[in-house]
């Protein structure tokens, strides 16, 4: 790093150690937000969610604030510790900074000019009404999703990529210093901000070359990838950590601190190292290793592989020997990042440890013996808090259902009659089929967000069928499913290949409208809710 840019960081430090606000603690709590929507109409469908982040899930929540129809409202959002938090309103999206236990009031108003949409009163106010002022840079979008910046990091190299990321987060950190009409307090949250944006690209410059390559050669992803198999980073490429303000006491503050770990910073990381670990330890069938050796072939020649389902199987059937690898992975990134920071208790080496535990909690597990020891490690009480209550949380207690839902057995005809068995059972109904899987996070934060549908157009006007296949934990999805109101069917390995590979489906989730005739009206990956009810409604008023 060159001297005027450790001057920068010098000074971004200096700025944050003269800040106001304290270090955030551990505080479970809810934050309540409050505000009146300008001019609003129910019938308008307003797009309003909240997003309330777990930073050790590196996950948010969404939630759904109900207005009035005097466009008042008030909802309560679970938080661990201050923090901001995301709302997407309209076409607006921006993070407020919340308190648990604390009310936060927004007066909003969507015909404004920028600045002038939203204004806060309460808690952190001064710092949410100057962090949606247009002069203060908050912000830097993902290189991988420009196009325009795709084509002109072409053919460049990975250290040319880093020099171009860090030279513009070195300019925007200029500019938020000389603002100097807002609080000492908003330019370091925004500097903090734009930094994790920052290391967000950085991490992901292997996939941004990548992709700027498939762009330009107008390949398809498995094509790129083939290319880009033997490219790896220098070995010293990650030691710009040391230069950002990855461990100070108030990053925790912003929304997007996970983006401080996208990846585990390894320079020569193998694609396909799960798949060899599988090989070499778990004791797989002979299928199960001609099934593997198939996706390495298919994947070093650029081609699709269709039996991806049946691989991610694997995961499920060999959980031991999957959480083995995932321990010796984060093991070797916990020492890469102590090297680099040279601290072993920074925060950022506290969050790799906290991410670890994820597995568990996604599959509704408590802690392993492995990963209490490594949550053993963890000196931040905000992870270590977080952890802790997660873990009680999934302790085996008897659970109150409060969903109507239904485990259904799949009819025992030939796959290729599977789906129409299934629909005949609904016949003269609208069916809205979901193909998901439970480790599918965008399935199951989807299934959120369509769930309020069933009592808007009504269960009894529309049948909601679950399919699921063998890469779901049976153990996870008896729990999952309790939350969700439908009819639920866990297909055997035969029956989720066959309809895999009937839908040429490549990831998950799909979907599929089924008519009240039994044909297929639509078949999808995403639509909002707002677009999902429309078609529904136009099926059921038909």
């Amino acid at each position: 790093m060159n001297r005027l840019f450790t001057c920068l960081c010098l000074s971004l430090l200096f700025n944050l150690a003269q800040a106001q606000l304290p270090i955030p603690e551990y505080q479970k709590g809810k934050a309540i937000l409050s505000g009146t929507i300008a001019n609003y109409h129910p019938n308008d469908n307003l797009i309003f969610k909240i997003g309330a982040p777990n930073i050790v899930m590196g996950t948010a929540e969404t939630l759904y604030p109900t207005v009035e129809s005097d466009g008042n409202f008030t909802i309560n959002i679970p938080l661990y510790h201050h923090t901001q938090v995301r709302m997407m309103i309209g076409n607006a999206d921006l993070v407020i900074l919340l308190s648990p236990e604390k009310e936060t009031n927004v007066a909003i108003n969507l015909s404004n000019p920028p600045g002038k949409q939203f204004v806060f009163s309460g808690q952190y106010a001064t710092i949410n009404n100057e962090w949606c002022q247009p002069e203060l840079i908050t912000k830097i979008p993902p290189v991988y999703s420009d196009g325009d910046l795709l084509d002109s990091i072409v053919g460049i190299s990975a250290n040319e990529f880093k020099k171009r990321c860090i030279n513009q987060y070195k300019r925007y950190v200029t500019h938020n210093n000389a603002q100097l009409q807002f609080s000492e307090d908003t330019r370091t949250l925004a500097n903090l901000s734009c930094a994790f944006d920052c290391l967000e690209n950085l991490q992901a410059t292997h996939y941004c070359l990548q992709t700027a390559y498939q762009k330009k050669e107008n390949i398809t992803r498995e094509q790129a990838f083939a290319a880009f198999l033997d490219v790896y980073l220098p070995d010293d490429f990650h030691n710009y950590l040391k230069d950002f303000p990855v461990n100070h006491p108030l990053a925790l503050y912003c929304y997007n601190y996970r983006n401080v770990v996208m990846d585990l910073y390894d320079t020569h990381k193998d694609p396909l190292a799960y798949e060899k670990n599988l090989l070499k330890n778990a004791p797989l069938t002979k299928e199960e290793q001609t099934l593997i050796h198939q996706y390495e072939t298919a994947f070093k020649a650029g081609i699709s592989f269709q039996q991806e389902s049946e691989l991610m199987a694997l995961s499920a059937k060999y959980f031991k020997e999957n959480d083995l690898f995932r321990w010796e992975s984060f093991s070797k990134a916990k020492e890469r990042l102590s090297n680099i920071i040279q601290d072993s208790t920074s925060l950022i080496v506290d969050y790799i440890r906290a991410i670890y535990m994820r597995s568990s909690f996604y599959n509704l597990q408590p802690l392993t013996p492995r990963q209490e020891l490594m949550a053993s490690e963890i000196t931040n009480p905000i992870f270590l808090g977080i952890i802790q209550d997660m873990n009680r949380q999934m302790q085996p207690r008897q659970k109150t259902i409060t969903k109507k839902f239904t485990i259904c057995e799949a009819p025992q005809v030939p796959e290729k009659e599977l789906l129409t068995a299934l629909i005949a059972r609904h016949k003269g109904k609208v069916q809205f089929i979901d193909f998901w899987a439970t480790w599918c996070g965008g399935c199951r934060q989807i299934i959120k967000e369509y769930e309020p549908l069933k009592k808007e157009i009504g269960e009894d006007k529309v049948a909601f069928i679950y399919l699921t296949g063998p890469s779901s934990i049976k153990k996870t999805w008896d729990i999952l499913i309790q939350d969700i109101a439908g009819e639920h069917y866990w297909l055997n390995k035969e029956q989720w290949g066959y309809l895999w590979n009937h839908f040429q489906m490549t990831g998950l989730p799909m979907y599929l409208i089924i008519d009240k005739k039994g044909n297929i009206a639509k078949q999808f990956t995403h639509v909002t809710a707002k677009e999902l009810k429309e078609l529904l409604e136009l099926e059921v008023n038909k």
